[in-house]
């Protein structure tokens, strides 16, 4: 079939927890606008430097009106062992939300090829407290726990983890 792709047991679990907490509390964006000017004002903030200076621009888009999942393309590998420090959200069609955005934006933030592990998904958890709030988190966090491979992750990332990463 035709835009269908085989998940790996993380990622699968992990789409799994994101749909029955985040996905559906999300903040949904009528305008492309407004979600880029959502990350404008994270990517800009104080928070988000003390975390990722590195990381300077990102830029939302629209992936095309057949896409099925949104993705991310590093625009460059300047940073820190070769991440980002820009890159382009790609929103697949009715996925202009801020959970699809935020994981795309972690995706960009993780060192190389973390997929969607451990580290990508404490990476995802920074971003979901801050942008969404605890109630949010808290339920993101407890879903995926239950999953044998987030079964020990941390709460997030601190900055001092996030400078040495």
């Amino acid at each position: 079939m035709p835009g269908t792709r085989r998940l790996g047991r993380g990622q699968a679990d992990l789409y799994s927890a994101e749909a029955e907490t985040i996905d559906r509390v999300a903040r949904r964006w009528r305008r492309l606008a407004d979600a880029q000017a959502s990350v404008d004002e994270l990517i800009n903030s104080e928070w988000f430097f003390d975390r990722w200076p590195w990381f300077v621009r990102g830029v939302v888009e629209r992936r095309g009106s057949g896409s099925v999942w949104s993705t991310c393309q590093p625009l460059d590998g300047d940073g820190p062992d070769g991440r980002p420090t820009e890159g382009v959200v790609l929103v697949a069609a009715r996925a202009l939300n801020q959970a699809t955005v935020l994981h795309e934006l972690a995706h960009l933030l993780v060192a190389g090829d973390a997929g969607h592990g451990p580290a990508f998904a404490e990476t995802l958890l920074t971003l979901v407290r801050h942008e969404m709030g605890f109630f949010a988190f808290a339920d993101f966090y407890h879903a995926l726990r239950r999953r044998p491979g987030f079964a020990s992750i941390a709460e997030g990332i601190d900055v001092e983890a996030a400078h040495t990463l």
